[in-house]
């Protein structure tokens, strides 16, 4: 951690503190649902809710990380999330939480989420160097999967038990404490426009939008890539929408089971982030492809078994997989993109993959209303070794790219010279 810096080390900080409060509420929220309807479909809606914001505002999102300070805006939004967090606890304490209020919260936190998310992955080339970011990614990677997704669900599934409002209180709190270790960290963090880029309304930042669409657009590669990541995440929407419902009826665990299970995905996680940490950039290609294939394999193996050890196994080789492509494609993209793009392109970039959320929490409800709980795993899983397996020549090409994204980003501007990933938590999606 020395070795890369004491603002690295803040930041770090501030994230996994953040993570830690979205693990517990990662768990807490779904069980809250769960106390007031057992309709696979109203259930589900808490996943289009949380994800819905992808596809309104990360357009908006990324032009506004170009234009304004990165770290301000990020501190601002989890300002705005500490109070969204403690209104939703004050609900919980009082016994006034419905469904439509409950959702109305998630698409609150969610529109901060991706305000955030957008944002974040920005900074990190400014506070290390490029060469560094594979490793900086995944000391980043492995503190958010550690709290997001390994301490923060039996804690969240804990803490429900004894009292139900006590986990959004402590997601309040973790906010808040994310903001202060953020105020910290030295620097400056916008973007060079070589223009005031505040000023000029929606037409302006429409313009701005359009401008990272057509730097992506324009590079085949990082669209195929996006494609991939489109279906994994589809597919991951799909199996969290009806998750909870899968182990408390499949599996038959109680809450603090099924927290525990949502917790493996952390175990293999952690590991492919010191996998990562020593590979660096080496073998990209041929082991984003293997981690695609593991993606889709080990949600349809948790869709094939009533066994909650297995299913445990395969959420953390699922974990190891995902986190595997998410580490080399955030570091890739980081690497290639101009300073200046950055924010607009990873915005478009999650627009098209990650607008596939919502739309992969309807598909899971309705497939579990009509098939039963297996069949949005199954369908998932299937659907994602499909897209790796058409995708391949595509994936394996990104290797050529490496020694060029190693010698700098900026210059890499015409036809294949890209690739894309995002970076920050991943706990909820199936890919970056």
């Amino acid at each position: 951690m020395s070795e890369l810096g004491t603002d690295f080390r803040r930041l770090w900080i501030s994230s996994g503190v953040s993570n830690l409060g979205d693990g517990v509420r990662l768990i807490a929220v779904p069980l809250l649902a769960a106390t007031i309807t057992r309709d696979p479909m109203a259930v589900a809606g808490i996943t289009i809710a949380a994800e819905l914001p992808w596809l309104l505002v990360s357009l908006f999102a990324g032009a506004a990380a170009d234009r304004y300070d990165r770290r301000w805006l990020m501190i601002g939004v989890q300002l705005a999330r500490c109070a969204v967090a403690a209104l939703l606890a004050l609900t919980v304490f009082t016994g006034t939480t419905r469904m439509l209020l409950l959702y109305g919260f998630v698409l609150a936190l969610g529109i901060c989420e991706v305000l955030y998310d957008v944002a974040a992955p920005t900074i990190l080339p400014r506070v290390v160097g490029k060469d560094q970011l594979p490793r900086a990614n995944a000391r980043l990677s492995a503190v958010e999967l550690t709290t997001n997704e390994f301490l923060g669900p039996p804690l969240g599934g804990l803490l429900f038990r004894l009292a139900p409002a006590v986990p959004f209180v402590l997601d309040a709190v973790s906010f808040a404490a994310s903001a202060a270790a953020l105020r910290r960290v030295r620097g400056t963090f916008r973007a060079d426009q070589g223009e005031d880029q505040s000023r000029g309304g929606v037409r302006r930042m429409l313009r701005d939008i359009g401008e990272g669409a057509r730097w992506l657009r324009h590079r085949p590669l990082l669209v195929g890539m996006t494609a991939v990541v489109t279906v994994m995440n589809l597919a991951r929407a799909m199996t969290l929408a009806v998750f909870v419902l899968y182990a408390l009826e499949l599996l038959r665990l109680g809450a603090i089971g099924f927290a525990v299970l949502s917790s493996a995905v952390a175990v293999g996680a952690v590991a492919a982030t010191f996998v990562a940490d020593r590979r660096g950039w080496r073998h990209a290609g041929p082991v984003m492809l293997a981690s695609a294939l593991g993606h889709g394999v080990t949600t349809a193996a948790t869709g094939l078994t009533t066994n909650a050890w297995v299913a445990g196994a395969a959420g953390a080789g699922f974990g190891f997989a995902t986190m595997t492509w998410n580490v080399l494609s955030s570091s890739v993209r980081q690497a290639v993109v101009p300073d200046r793009l950055l924010g607009r392109v990873g915005s478009v970039h999650r627009f098209v993959s990650w607008g596939s959320l919502p739309i992969g929490g309807v598909l899971g409800g309705l497939l579990a209303e009509w098939l039963g709980l297996r069949a949005p795993f199954l369908a998932g899983g299937a659907a994602v070794i499909v897209a790796a397996l058409a995708a391949s020549p595509l994936l394996l090409g990104v290797a050529a790219l490496l020694p060029e994204a190693e010698a700098g980003g900026e210059s890499n501007s015409g036809g294949e010279s890209g690739s894309d990933g995002e970076s920050g938590s991943d706990g909820e999606s199936g890919g970056g």
